[in-house]
């Protein structure tokens, strides 16, 4: 469980203001003006914490046991063929429709119009 002190560091770590934070959770200023104060966290809710954690580390925050640090670049190294992967989904997902064709109003209806 993170505490006011790590989620205030984080902020100031990633150079984001109280109002930044606040648009990024959908919260308000003066929620995160409350769990940044003292004994704070007791007075916002887990799923409110939750999401402001969840924009933090988006942000690039990593909390750690008693702190906080600035999470380390991903690595680049593999982003062609995760990249390529996708592709060849997205490949694949369009030729489907020539293997499977699409249904029309004659599948779906009988001479009589009526549902088949």
């Amino acid at each position: 469980m993170i505490d006011s002190e790590q989620i205030r560091a984080a902020r100031v770590l990633l150079r984001l203001g109280q109002d930044d934070v606040a648009r990024r959770a959908r919260v308000s200023t003066a929620t995160i003006r409350r769990l940044e104060a003292e004994n704070g966290i007791r007075s916002v809710s887990p799923a409110t914490v939750g999401e402001i954690r969840r924009v933090l580390e988006d942000a690039g925050a990593e909390f750690i046991p008693g702190g906080v640090r600035r999470r380390a670049p991903r690595d680049a190294s593999g982003v062609e063929d995760r990249f390529a992967g996708i592709m060849d989904i997205a490949r694949r997902g369009a030729a489907r429709p020539t293997i499977d064709p699409p249904f029309d109003d004659g599948d779906l209806y009988g001479d009589d119009g009526l549902p088949s």
